[in-house]
């Protein structure tokens, strides 16, 4: 295998390892960053809210309804005990007994809608929550996935990582230091092949010489334009 074989074959190691790397850094932005699912719970959290204050007030209105009523109460036994004579009491008090009980109307529709109020946040409530149990289950099944995924390409990275070192051992460390430079400058590409005694990377037609140099086991030769190892098989 020549020098810039041995380089070519690096790189393709590198290249798949730099894929994993990008795609173990998508898996975990994704598991740790589930926006459906927070937008659902902050929905429960705030229907949640609602209910409760919906609840609140019918308390308030069933209380309002008990207490004219016993107002209204008190008020009949007092007309109807018999403990009061005078005709004008007992007029003031047939008069207060209509106006408790026209209030009462009020109130008691006012509960009826405070009733109506706490089924609607009830619906809205469960609404809510079965979307939030529908987001989880999606969420549990598309975690699986990915950390199915992620298990299955951690196990190539170090599959790879072993065969980058025996790799390694076939390399000038010079020549190494001159491809990881490469590397860093031209987006992980520091090895171009040569196709149709042309540097594929850049496109730069080559020097007959220069074709030549890239075709010897024996040399490292690099593109004029793009200064990358040129590689012909």
């Amino acid at each position: 295998m020549s020098r810039s074989e041995n380089l070519y074959h690096l790189q393709r190691i590198d290249s798949q390892l730099d894929g994993h790397k990008r795609r173990l850094q998508e898996i975990k932005a994704i598991l740790e960053d589930d926006r459906k699912v927070m937008q659902a719970k902050a929905e429960v959290d705030s229907t949640q809210e609602l209910f409760q204050e919906a609840q609140k007030a019918l308390r308030s209105a069933k209380a309002n309804v008990q207490d004219q009523r016993a107002k209204i109460d008190e008020s009949e036994a007092r007309l109807y005990g018999g403990t009061i004579r005078n005709p004008k009491e007992l007029e003031d008090i047939q008069q207060e007994v209509a106006a408790l009980k026209r209030y009462l109307d009020i109130v008691e529709e006012r509960q009826l809608e405070s009733m109506l109020a706490v089924d609607e946040a009830q619906e809205n409530l469960d609404a809510a929550q079965g979307q939030l149990e529908k987001a989880l289950a999606e969420s549990e099944s598309r975690n699986a996935d990915l950390l199915e995924e992620k298990a299955s390409i951690d196990a190539s990275v170090v599959k790879l990582d072993l065969e980058r070192q025996d790799q390694v051992t076939n390399i000038d460390a010079g020549e190494l230091q001159l491809y990881e430079s490469l590397r860093a400058k031209r987006g992980g590409i520091a090895i171009a092949k040569v196709q149709d005694r042309n540097c594929t990377a850049c496109g730069t037609g080559l020097a007959s010489a220069i074709y030549q140099q890239a075709r010897s086991p024996s040399k490292i030769t690099q593109c004029n334009t793009c200064q990358r190892i040129l590689y012909a098989e």
